[in-house]
């Protein structure tokens, strides 16, 4: 069933605009929207909960055209990177601030209950906001959105100043605040491991405009365009020209590619740690090219060869150790046909 449904909306603030944003999320999803730094991403939400009206286009809650509704009437959850608590208020009087309002207290108190239990802030109640670190004060300001029972909850970058460690933890709170309460979620950000770890669905957006949506899969392993591929962080993006079911970007780097059924292919793409040393015979896509550059990270080991074009392939140390290689070898490699992609 469709929740939450967007129609061609736009709005400017000053130089910067989102445009014809269309974007349609179904009851019980997790949507994270992904997009670099002032691409509009915050607009977008602050649309949806009504604290921006747009400039044209609708913003739809379960078919009812709520974009002249203001946001208290909204009933939607909204929790911002910075927390906004109450910091003359104990964690106890912020969570329950809203629900005050909304139930009795006796029922307040019950949801603030089985909330805190939850998120393992129950030990917390008497304590002020400015004694907490970042991963409590989130969990706080997700008890007071979530005690609400809100359509929809809307977070904003979340886990973006936590440290590594309080950010894996909350996202499997998040996961477990997903799946129990099936609460339909709608993230911002712009991690990967966040999208990739929580997301059902998502959507891509790039100077303003949603580029792409669709299920995490679909997004990650087909992306649409070259801003996208590109921002998604695919290492290997070659222009080329497709011809009698080859993909040619010069003579040492001719692909198999599908048929083309009317498409206008410009560009093959297929991702680092895809790429396979030694040859595949009989596969067509199998290369010989020098290595230029080795990067020893902590759980990787990336090397640059030169085949006409940079290509970028991504070992275990393990096989960088067995393969004993250096900048100046000459190597084989071979790409699987089913990672390979086309747009």
């Amino acid at each position: 069933m469709v929740m939450l449904k967007l129609e061609n909306v736009s709005k400017r603030l000053g130089d910067f605009a989102i445009n014809n944003i269309n974007l349609q999320v179904d009851r019980g999803q997790y949507f994270v929207i992904l997009g670099p730094s002032g691409t509009g991403k915050t607009v977008l939400l602050e649309i949806i909960a009504g604290f921006h009206r747009p400039d044209q286009g609708r913003v739809c809650l379960y078919d009812k055209d709520i974009t002249r509704l203001p946001a208290e009437a909204r009933k939607m959850g909204f929790v911002y990177q910075d927390y906004m608590l109450f910091p003359h208020m104990t964690v106890k009087d912020n969570i329950l601030f809203g629900a005050r309002k909304c139930f009795p207290l006796s029922q307040a108190m019950d949801k603030m209950k089985r909330l805190v239990d939850l998120l393992g802030i129950g030990h917390l109640l008497d304590r002020y906001p400015l004694t907490l670190s970042g991963g409590e004060q989130q969990r706080v300001a997700l008890a007071r959105v979530l005690i609400i029972e809100p359509t929809i909850l809307l977070l904003d970058e979340p886990l973006s100043s936590l440290d590594p460690n309080s950010k894996e933890a909350l996202q499997l709170e998040l996961k477990r605040i997903h799946e129990e309460f099936e609460t339909t979620i709608l993230h911002i950000t712009h991690d990967f491991n966040e999208a990739i770890n929580l997301a059902t669905h998502v959507g891509v957006m790039i100077n303003g405009t949603l580029a792409q949506t669709g299920t995490a899969h679909e997004v990650f392993s087909h992306p649409n365009s070259l801003e996208v591929a590109t921002f998604l962080g695919i290492e290997n993006i070659i222009p080329g020209r497709y011809m009698d079911g080859t993909f040619k970007c010069n003579e040492q780097l001719v692909f198999p590619a599908p048929p083309a059924n009317g498409q206008s292919f410009s560009y093959i793409y297929f991702s680092s740690k895809d790429v396979r040393l030694g040859s595949e015979p009989g596969s067509g896509n199998c290369f010989q090219g020098i290595v230029t550059g080795i990067s020893l990270q902590k759980d990787f080991v990336s090397l640059s060869v030169d085949v006409g074009h940079q290509i970028r392939i991504k070992l275990s140390h393990r096989e960088f150790n067995d393969y004993s290689i250096s900048c100046g070898n000459k190597i084989e490699f071979h790409v699987p046909v089913s990672s390979l992609g086309f747009f």
